[in-house]
């Protein structure tokens, strides 16, 4: 059998390899990033299908059943921690208690959307809540501005009206045209930025007549009770206090309860002048909380929500099924006597309106000639982009194959030239570690591969990265122990390097098979798995790419500590006691320390040419 020495290159060659493959892993690292980086934002549509379309607005001519309405959205609020709240269940003695379902992918802003304008995430274009254009789309507020209302709205928590901005243009009051759906609501946010030094003078306009935002201690409060004083027909309230402890301490937490509580007081001191028999309230919330805490997933918890009905044109008692957060708008609209949104996907419910069967049936036939329309939108644009996905995957797998083939032949180039070693035992404990590790972290802590494990206005890319981090270390302390018994820094680095291209090699490909099957931008909405391991794939790109910087590095520096350390041992114990008749003269060649000793000198002659 072939020595090990024997088959490897020289050092220098090896070395040459390893960092032909570190420049490999750092443009893979740059592109994983960029693409990880970007993955949330290819998740909007500024301009969704249902935008481009005029909306299908058709008054039902069905009475006005209240004065006023209000409609309060207690953010965050699940359904099972929404029972013995004294406010909440005198509502709901005195009117319906029902439950809504919220939608994927549950997170606040995309379900402001559901609830304001009757149209879910997969087709508003608002799927996180880093969407940061004006929604373009019929709301609530632009029909009831339309029939001549006053919009009213209150929050402590998130500024509504920013996502319904609309241009000053009246033709175009319930659509924005393309400057409006550029501008960056959020420009506010960091008052620094150039975005925002231009902001207080843009053309755009609040859906509200009168929008209170008071982010202090008992600002929802006053500015809710100001507002609830005024003569608006329509109040739209957020609170935001359940939403933050959630995110702090979990949906199963005692402070998730005390911030319950304290929502349901602060509604009742600014409802707590309503006329219940001429006025109405719709409480209800855009999702739930894990136990843990967040959101963003499909789990009943997060997708459950309140469902509270009381007052004039409210049904007492009604029975309501299969209730979601698009009905609201519909529904809220049907109170007021207006038509419902005309991108709304969602229904009236009629089953909990004080309405005769004539009225009842006007208001449903015009739900279903706006549906009609709404919804072969939503399908012919779901359908092309599903063609359009079919027709290139095969380019796309092609250009992934190939990818793989180039790899192949860098890998027995650099074979043939003994500079790469696949050492199957040294394989079979390094490689595993990282995904084994990295991926059994994110399904223990990231609530079971769940959109829910992203903490609250956070990325899912950057939520990886920690298990990433611990999957990396866990790699390179596995690859330390398997390459121990490697006397030479070239036998060595050549094993390390069949542990680079390998980890590279399989997360590029299956990044680039994902990216084949999910390309971006996302017409359609991955489902709620794939949310999570199209990011983790990545991210898992990038840190196997860093991972090979850092095995490498540590090989040499590892190598250098020992080639270092044993060389001056030997010399401290010759200077101690050896003599010249000493058997250790005559056995040091053969000792553990001669190979590295040897190698030493290799690169020492190496230096002493170069420098010549």
């Amino acid at each position: 059998m072939v020595a090990l020495s024997e088959r490897t290159a020289s050092t220098r060659r090896v070395v040459a390899a390893a960092l032909v493959l570190v420049a490999l892993g750092a443009l893979g690292a740059v592109q994983a990033a960029l693409a990880g980086a970007s993955f949330m934002f290819d998740l909007e549509q500024t301009q969704p299908p249902l935008g481009r379309i005029a909306p299908v607005v058709e008054d039902p001519h069905t009475p006005r059943l209240a004065r006023h309405v209000y409609l309060a959205i207690v953010d965050g609020l699940r359904l099972d921690r929404s029972y013995e709240l004294p406010f909440l269940d005198e509502l709901r003695r005195r009117g319906i208690d029902a439950e809504a379902t919220s939608h994927y992918p549950t997170w606040s802003r995309p379900n402001y959307v559901s609830i304001l304008t009757g149209v879910p995430p997969s087709a508003s274009g608002v799927r996180t809540n880093h969407h940061n254009a004006p929604v373009a789309l019929d709301s609530l507020m632009d029909r009831a501005r339309a029939a001549g209302m006053h919009v009213a709205s209150a929050t402590d928590y998130d500024v509504l009206p920013r996502l319904f901005l609309r241009k000053r243009a009246p033709e175009r009051a319930s659509a924005p045209d393309d400057d409006a759906a550029i501008i960056d609501i959020d420009a506010m946010e960091d008052p620094l930025q150039r975005a925002a030094i231009h902001a207080p003078d843009a053309d755009l306009v609040s859906p509200f007549d009168d929008a209170r935002y008071a982010p202090w201690p008992g600002g929802f409060s006053e500015a809710g009770a100001a507002i609830a004083a005024t003569d608006a027909d329509l109040v739209v309230l957020l609170v935001g206090a359940v939403d933050a402890a959630g995110h702090a301490d979990g949906g199963d937490s005692p402070a998730y309860r005390a911030a319950a509580e304290t929502a349901d007081r602060a509604l009742a001191r600014v409802l707590a002048r309503v006329d219940l028999t001429q006025d109405a309230i719709v409480v209800v919330a855009d999702h739930g909380h894990t136990g843990p805490g967040g959101h963003g997933g499909v789990e009943p918890e997060v997708l459950s929500v309140p469902l509270v009905m009381a007052g004039a044109g409210v049904k007492p008692g009604a029975t309501v099924d299969n209730a979601y957060l698009i009905d609201i708008a519909p529904t809220v609209a049907a109170l007021l006597g207006i038509p419902g949104p005309g991108h709304a996907l969602g229904r009236t419910l009629v089953e909990t309106l004080s309405l005769d069967a004539a009225a009842r049936t006007r208001r449903m036939n015009a739900d279903a000639g706006r549906l009609a329309i709404t919804r072969a939108t939503v399908a012919t644009a779901e359908s092309r982009a599903a063609t359009d996905v079919l027709e290139h995957r095969a380019e796309r797998i092609a250009i992934v194959i190939g990818g793989l083939a180039l790899a192949t032949i860098l890998a027995a180039m650099l074979i043939r030239r003994r500079v790469l070693r696949f050492d199957v035992r040294v394989l079979l404990v390094s490689v595993p570690a990282f995904f084994v590790v990295y991926y059994a972290l994110i399904g223990t802590f990231g609530q079971g591969f769940s959109p829910s494990l992203l903490p609250a206005q956070g990325h899912l890319a950057g939520a990886m990265v920690k298990y990433g981090v611990v999957g990396m270390i866990v790699q390179l302390l596995a690859s330390l122990w398997a390459l121990r018994h490697h006397g030479t820094l070239a036998e060595r680095l050549a094993a390390a390097n069949g542990i680079a291209w390998t980890g590279l090699t399989l997360t590029m490909v299956t990044a680039g098979m994902i990216w084949a099957v999910f390309p971006p931008p996302y017409v359609s909405l991955p489902g709620p798995l794939w949310l999570v391991l199209i990011p983790a794939v990545e991210v898992a790109v990038a840190c196997a790419a860093v991972n090979v910087a850092l095995t490498l590095g540590f090989e040499v520096i590892v190598f250098a500590a020992r080639a270092w350390h044993r060389p001056t041992a030997s010399a401290a114990v010759a200077a101690v006691g050896r003599t010249p008749s000493s058997p250790a003269s005559a056995d040091s060649e053969s000792s553990p320390s001669a190979p590295w000793s040897a190698d030493s000198r290799t690169l020492a002659r190496g230096g002493r040419r170069s420098r010549r």
